[in-house]
This record gives C-alpha cells, structure tokens and sequence, in this order.
C-alpha cells in the first residue's frame, strides 16, 4: 500500500478525532446531568453509583464503533484514544466534575475497540444492542424519578433513554428479526439479573421484564411485517403500539396503590411519557431513514483486520 494510501484524508480524520473528542467529553460530564436527573426520584443517590457510570459508558459505544468502521485498524485506535484521553481528562480536571466519572469514556472506548477488533463485521450491529440494553438498565435505574414539566406534565426519567432505544432498535432491525430477539432477550434477563442484585423488589424486577417482553416482542413483529414499506410506516405503525403499551402496563402494575401514585399523578405520567416516547421515536427515525442498511452493508464490507 502506498504512502497516500495508508494515511488518512486529512481534514476528515481531524473532523472524526473531533467527533471522537466531543463524545468522550459527553462520556464523562454526562453523569452529572444523570445524577441530578435522579434527585428527583423517591431514593435519591448521594453520589453516582460506579454500575451506573458503568452503563452511562456503555451508551456511547455505538457512537464510537461508527467512528471507527471503515478505518484502518491504527487509525481506529488514534479515534479511541482522542475519546478516552478527552473524557478522562475532563472528569480529573475540571472543577465539575469527579474523578470517578472518567470511568465512563474509559468504558465506552474498551467496549468499542473489544467489537471493533474482534467483530468487525458485527460491530456495528453488537455496538447497537450494547447502546439498546445499556439504555433499557438506565431506565430501569431511573424509574422512579419524575421530572416537572410545564406544571401539568411529569416526565419519568427514565423516558429519556427510550429515545435512544427507538434508534438502535431500528438500526437492529434491518439485521433481521433474529437479531432483535436476542437483543431483546439480552435486555430482559440483564435487567432482572441487575435489579435483583440491587435488591430492587420483586414488584419491579417481574414488572420490567413484563414490559420490555410484551411491548418491544408487538413492536418486533409489526416493524418486520412492515419492514419493505416507505420508512415512515413500519417506524410510526410498530411506535404506535409498543409506546402506550409499554407505558401503561409498567405505570400501572410498578405504581398502582403507592401513596403518590393519584389518578391525576397517573394521567400526567401516561400522558406525558406517550408523547414522548412516540415524539422522540419519529424525531430519530427522520434523521435515520435507511442507515440500518447501510450500515449493515458498510459492515459487511470491511475485511477483518
């Protein structure tokens, strides 16, 4: 390979170690939005726990995996460690911001080099399933804390991830049906398997696996149904039913009988956590349109290194 060849293009690889940059600073200084978001919550933590810096880590690995698909395998690693090196610093030196939070760029770098060197031709879609089951603990983690919003509205935090969850969902759909099963699986199981850890209560544990099974399996079926369709209809048809459904079946069986949990306490949760769930599913699909099959054949083309 000749010298021109085996460099990079210049001003791109700059504008992907800059991408790269920005995502590790996300990495790190994202947990203190996190750990205030869950000071609203019934048991508010005094300091982030290290599982969920973990997991806040682990959000970013499909970022970091599409940065580095399509490179060489030195170039890859230069994009890694202009992510790592960013976060890590960023959570040490700024004032803001704790130590133990470099612990998330640290994560999402691993992660995405262990798919990117070991799966090359998987990467893309491993690194889609990390972001979706990483999201689906997040939410878990955050179950429990409602966020005011313009004085009617309750905002369940939680809700906030399952926007990123429509989008690498999506992405796994066009990998096919099997693909999606065991990714949903792999969310279910590992949500029981961290509640119960955390001693969450049982009410929850069955109540989180209830929902993801039943609401993401309709939403599945009638995406894969419809998956040969104009972009718009498998996305806005299989959202359609798995948002209200998920939403009313883990509102009503987690809350029902809590002393807070009033019939106006549940009409601004379901209300509010159904717009924004289908609002921000069909914001990502805009952005997406055909990208879970590009990046499928982008994937399928690279050789392993």
């Amino acid at each position: 390979m000749s010298r021109a060849n085996s460099s990079p293009n210049l001003p791109a690889y700059a504008r992907t170690a800059l991408a790269a940059v920005a995502v590790g600073l996300a990495a790190a200084l994202g947990n203190g939005l996190l750990w205030r978001l869950s000071q609203f919550g019934q048991h508010p933590y005094p300091v982030l726990p290290f599982a969920l810096i973990v997991l806040f880590g682990l959000l970013f690995t499909g970022l970091l995996v599409d940065l580095t698909t399509g490179r060489v395998s030195r170039h890859a690693l230069g994009v890694l460690a202009a992510a790592l090196a960013a976060g890590a610093a960023a959570a040490l030196a700024l004032p803001f911001a704790e130590p133990r939070y470099a612990l998330a760029p640290v994560v999402a770098a691993a992660a995405a080099a262990l798919l990117r060197f070991s799966a090359p031709r998987r990467a893309v879609m491993l690194g889609a399933m990390a972001v979706y089951v990483s999201c689906t603990l997040l939410a878990n983690y955050t179950f429990d804390s409602f966020l005011p919003v313009g004085g009617f509205f309750l905002l369940n935090v939680g809700t906030l991830f399952f926007g990123v969850t429509f989008t690498q969902r999506d992405r796994v759909h066009g990998f096919g049906r099997r693909a999606v099963y065991a990714m949903i699986l792999a969310a279910a199981v590992a949500n029981v398997a961290l509640s119960s850890h955390l001693g969450t209560p049982l009410r929850y544990v069955a109540v989180s696996f209830l929902s993801i099974v039943l609401s993401e399996t309709t939403d599945t079926e009638i995406y894969q149904r419809l998956i040969h369709r104009r972009w718009i209809t498998p996305v806005a048809s299989s959202n359609a039913v798995s948002a209200p459904m998920d939403t009313l079946i883990f509102t009503f069986l987690a809350f029902l009988g809590q002393d807070f949990a009033t019939p106006r306490w549940f009409v601004q949760v379901i209300a509010t956590d159904i717009v924004v769930k289908y609002a921000s599913s069909m914001v990502a699909a805009t952005r997406m349109l055909d990208l879970p099959k590009a990046l499928a054949r982008r994937a399928a083309s690279i050789d392993a290194p």
